[in-house]
């Protein structure tokens, strides 16, 4: 059966009901803050709050869109989704670059440093907020999968190293990728370059291109490719109206990729109700979806789009192999409590020598 990893543990896919594809429910004061002070969500009782009247409305599950070392704060997350019942679906990975400041460890490490966190994240546990020092503090609460960007500046060199440190842990471990695209980037390049690092583009996210690229055609070339996209330029008038993103929406559906459509907000501090700005999480359930409803948009395609398709795009797939070099120079991630939603059912299969070799022997739970 399909698992989906949350900060609260694992859950059956089909379990996890209404979901809101990228939000940001905590983001520390930091650089991100200092970019942009609605970047800034650092309240406990403010963010449970808002989650509770998301469960109140009908949410089960929401995906927090921020990244290892940029104001990511596992705890916090753990301890809302507790406090409201929501499961939350946590991210590693990286932002855009000028979310660190000049002296942030992601500028000098590796690539090959770079996958074996991140590989870490997914299958140990993400690591305490390390925006000011490295990743030291390691703990029991798993990201469920990798957010990348893509920014203006491109697939320049920085970037690819990043860009092919999140390769090799998506395909070490199966999680989904999500990408976060910029007005002006190339987002057909960036699909070639994953594809050329051989990154299945059945487990990509493409987010934000319903204000980012105005060409759907570039969107519907994209999708059938593999590609997911996921629209949340909902109640943003400064961007487009709400008749607009249905329109989006509906040219996405037309052309046939209703499972390749997921939604949400993408909320700041000023979109969220608790932190005194306007719209609030709960908008789409009690709002937009009366909306699209009336503008013919059937329930069946709404539970697909924030039911079904969230339930399979999140969830972990079980590759043949971790890649071994990426466990190697980590002694405290024990290989052998690898969570099992990770691990092909190998017993008696083709894969099992590639598990039972030497120090990667991962149990089946």
């Amino acid at each position: 059966m399909k698992k989906i990893q949350t900060v609260t543990g694992p859950i059956d896919a089909k379990d996890l009901g209404f979901c809101q594809s990228h939000e940001h429910l905590c983001i520390l004061e930091g650089q991100s803050a200092r970019c942009n002070p609605a970047l800034r969500i650092d309240d406990l009782q403010a963010s449970s709050q808002e989650l509770t009247d998301y469960y109140h409305a009908g949410g089960r599950a929401v995906v927090d869109a921020q990244p290892v070392g940029c104001g990511r704060d596992p705890e916090f997350l753990q301890t809302i989704s507790r406090q409201s019942r929501v499961n939350i679906i946590a991210s590693t990975g990286f932002h855009k670059l000028i979310f660190y400041p000049e002296n942030h460890w992601i500028f000098r490490w590796k690539e090959e440093q770079l996958a074996e966190l991140y590989v870490q994240e997914l299958t140990g546990g993400m690591f305490a907020p390390c925006d000011d020092q490295e990743p030291d503090q390691q703990t029991s609460i798993q990201a469920g999968q990798i957010k990348t960007a893509l920014d203006r500046e491109g697939l320049t060199p920085r970037y690819q190293r990043l860009f092919s440190a999140v390769a090799q842990a998506q395909k070490a471990t199966g999680a989904p990728l999500m990408v976060h695209t910029e007005a002006g980037s190339n987002v057909t390049e960036l699909a070639d370059f994953l594809e050329k690092l051989d990154v299945d583009l059945h487990r990509v996210i493409f987010c934000h291109m319903d204000r980012t690229v105005p060409d759907l055609s570039v969107h519907i070339a994209l999708c059938q490719r593999g590609i997911t996209m996921e629209y949340d330029t909902v109640a943003r008038e400064k961007y487009h109206s709400n008749a607009c993103e249905i329109e989006i929406v509906r040219a996405l559906l037309d052309a046939g990729f209703q499972s390749q459509l997921l939604m949400s907000l993408d909320v700041t501090r000023a979109r969220l109700l608790h932190y005194g700005g306007q719209v609030g999480l709960c908008y789409i359930l009690n709002t937009f979806l009366d909306y699209c409803l009336h503008n013919g948009i059937s329930k069946a395609i709404m539970r697909s789009i924030f039911n079904k398709n969230p339930s399979e795009c999140f969830s972990m797939r079980a590759y043949p192999a971790p890649i071994p070099s990426l466990y190697s120079s980590y002694s405290s991630l024990d290989v052998n409590c690898i969570p099992c939603i990770l691990i092909p059912e190998i017993r008696g299969s083709r894969f099992e020598c590639l598990f039972n070799n030497g120090s990667l022997n991962p149990q089946i739970l």
